[in-house]
């Protein structure tokens, strides 16, 4: 019986497809883009990468949010996400710059949007950023050999640790990469400017180095050779708020803020208490700006016990405070006080020379000067739980890695 079930199935879909195919192309439409334009594929990704910084399932594991209604998450119990959509959506795009513009076929195309190695060459630093969150959240994933289409169906699994070392390698290729031809159209982020990219690009490899510095600790390992390459590099890295991988986003319907789009259609996450007792401790005053108030909501309870709090406790902390939930507020997705708190960690590991107290200030004043925070910064660093002269210099220069990563749940996560 089931055999016969079975054929008829396959009678019965060799039938549509021999109708399907009287049709000819009456299915294709004549105005559609068979082509798309480069300039817009680039656009189209790097609007996106807001939702990189402010992804609350990250930002849960980070304990930087809290649930206040279904709590599944906080307390682990839904299953994890897959990665395909990442691959097949802005992966793909970025994929189809670098073919456009490598593919004799596809140059014409292409040229009218910039130089074939400009647009390649940001193509390349956006993919490793991608890259990066990927493996950081996922471990061993697809690298060599995705990305193909139909020529690899499946592709092998690399090992986070040649990953990493591969997107190193591949940012110093793409910074070389840009030339003095036209700068590409459709840069959203930087306007084309190079110089700005390998700015950036230095910064990721900067960043991408310290990943490992547990498996590579020491003076002389890869991770502090590295970043010590990446830090010397006369292209800089980035250094001042200006320089901030940014999404400025114009407040329409279409383009708003993450954070405003999130409370916008529900109203269940909160800033976690366990990150405001952290500011509390620190007395930072970027908690102003974190979250609505310093109310913050505990972590992992039930639905029962979270719906119980959210009523007795009105005023429960929401991510961020209202002028940084605007609808046209930018996202900083990498900042110049991450880098400068990279810099403090890699001086205080003796990777390189300098005083990791200079680098620490710098990058926690950047970090001020990003959330708005007003106070007494020589006052803050004296406290006894942030003064690196007090000891335990590494654990304090993480908190304030900590701080400066927020709300990047992931980056948090994965650089503690």
């Amino acid at each position: 019986m089931k055999s016969i079930k079975f054929l008829s199935v396959i009678v019965t879909m060799s039938m549509l497809v021999t109708s399907c195919s009287k049709f000819g192309d009456t299915n294709i439409d004549p105005n559609g883009a068979t082509d798309p334009s480069t300039a817009a594929l680039l656009s189209g990704v790097e609007a996106g990468l807001g939702s990189y910084a402010t992804q609350t399932r990250e930002g849960l594991y980070a304990q930087y949010f809290s649930e206040t209604q279904y709590t599944e998450v906080s307390n682990y119990a839904l299953p994890r996400l897959d990665f395909d959509g990442v691959y097949s959506g802005a992966l793909f795009d970025l994929q189809n710059i670098i073919r456009y513009n490598t593919d004799a076929d596809k140059l014409p195309l292409s040229a009218k949007f910039g130089s074939a190695n400009n647009q390649i060459a940001i193509a390349r630093i956006i993919k490793a950023y991608i890259f990066w969150t990927i493996t950081d959240r996922w471990g061993d994933v697809p690298y060599s050999e995705a990305l193909q289409g139909e020529l690899e169906l499946t592709p092998v699994y690399d090992t986070q640790e040649t990953i990493y070392k591969n997107l190193v390698k591949e940012l110093k290729e793409a910074s070389d990469q840009f030339d003095t031809g036209a700068p590409p159209t459709g840069d959203l982020i930087y306007r084309g400017n190079s110089a700005s990219w390998k700015r950036l690009s230095n910064t990721l490899r900067m960043l991408i180095a310290l990943r490992t510095s547990k498996v590579y600790p020491n003076p002389g390992e890869w991770a502090a050779t590295e970043f010590a390459e990446a830090y010397a590099d006369s292209d800089g890295y980035i250094t001042d708020s200006v320089q901030n991988l940014t999404l400025f986003y114009p407040g329409t319907a279409a383009y708003r803020n993450p954070w405003y789009n999130l409370y916008l259609n529900r109203a269940d996450f909160a800033q976690a208490k366990t990150m405001t007792d952290l500011t509390a401790a620190h007395n930072d005053p970027r908690q102003t700006a974190f979250g609505s108030s310093s109310v913050g909501f505990p972590y992992g309870l039930t639905r029962i016990d979270a719906v119980t709090f959210g009523e007795n406790n009105s005023n429960y902390a929401r991510i961020h405070s209202n002028s940084f939930r605007a609808a046209g507020t930018p996202v900083v997705v990498v900042s110049s006080a991450q880098a400068h708190l990279a810099v403090a960690e890699a001086r205080q590991r003796g990777w390189i020379t300098g005083d990791a107290a200079e680098a620490y200030r710098k990058g926690i004043s950047e970090s001020w000067r990003q959330w708005n925070a007003t106070g007494n910064l020589t006052n803050y660093l004296l406290q006894p739980n942030v003064d690196l002269a007090g000891g335990n210099q590494l654990a304090k220069i993480h908190m304030q890695q900590h701080f400066a990563y927020y709300p990047n749940g992931l980056q948090a996560w994965a650089n503690s």
